[in-house]
């Protein structure tokens, strides 16, 4: 399922064989997250939204063993009821924050529209839902400079 040329169409629903392949990463650690400044929405929409306003991101998450996704249009939630996270900065120190407390993959969902749904989960019990409006798997060598 990991996919390295760039030009292949993102995905943007989960199918059964997808989501299967997908669950195998459950359990796997996050090691990075890098926030994207623009953002490939922002790009077609020709529109730019102030970063401190900005409720959706473009975003790696590296998992250990060397795969990461390659996500666009990305909410995060603290929990499927709660509002979504706002400002590009504060996310992402959120997210930092998920990854220096050594959260893990810990399920893969799908929405009602057969969207990705990624739980991330740290070993205290907190939780971040990142409902992802489109993605691509790839592989890592090496961790992009913090």
């Amino acid at each position: 399922m990991t996919q390295t040329d760039k030009e292949l169409p993102l995905l943007t629903t989960v199918d059964d064989e997808t989501y299967d392949e997908l669950t195998t990463l459950i359990g796997q650690r996050i090691v990075h997250v890098a926030l994207w400044e623009d953002s490939l929405a922002d790009a077609l929409a020709q529109q730019a939204v102030a970063p401190d306003q900005q409720t959706t991101f473009d975003l790696d998450l590296y998992l250990e063993d060397g795969v990461y996704f390659e996500m666009y249009g990305v909410a995060c939630f603290d929990d499927p009821e709660a509002e979504a996270w706002r400002g590009l900065a504060q996310s992402g120190a959120r997210l930092a924050a998920f990854v220096a407390g050594r959260a893990q993959l810990s399920d893969v969902a799908v929405d009602d529209d057969d969207g990705l749904v990624l739980v991330i989960t740290t070993p205290d019990g907190r939780n971040c839902y990142l409902v992802v409006g489109a993605w691509l798997l790839a592989e890592w060598d090496e961790l992009p400079d913090a």
